[in-house]
């Protein structure tokens, strides 16, 4: 198991870049690999995610991990985009 510091004062929304206004501590399903085992995470949420559930916060987090190392040159624009699904 991993162990890192956690700055509590100054860490952001686990689902967004916000700075956090609560820190919670919830229970999360088991995983696949252990799955009588509970698992207890730190969720911090700002204001636009306090009432997002624990496995919404962890979508928005898996979202914010993906796409945190975008550059300008992975980003195109909706024609470009159309036109690389359907070149039809």
């Amino acid at each position: 198991m991993t162990t890192r510091t956690i700055d509590f004062h100054n860490a952001e929304c686990s689902a967004c870049h916000r700075k956090h206004v609560d820190i919670r501590t919830e229970i999360v399903a088991p995983s696949p690999e252990r799955p009588n085992a509970i698992r207890k995470k730190i969720i911090f949420r700002c204001e636009d995610h306090l009432d997002c559930d624990v496995d919404e916060i962890e979508k928005l987090a898996l979202v914010k991990m993906r796409f945190q190392d975008l550059d300008e040159n992975d980003l195109v624009d909706g024609d470009d985009f159309l036109n690389q699904i359907d070149p039809d």
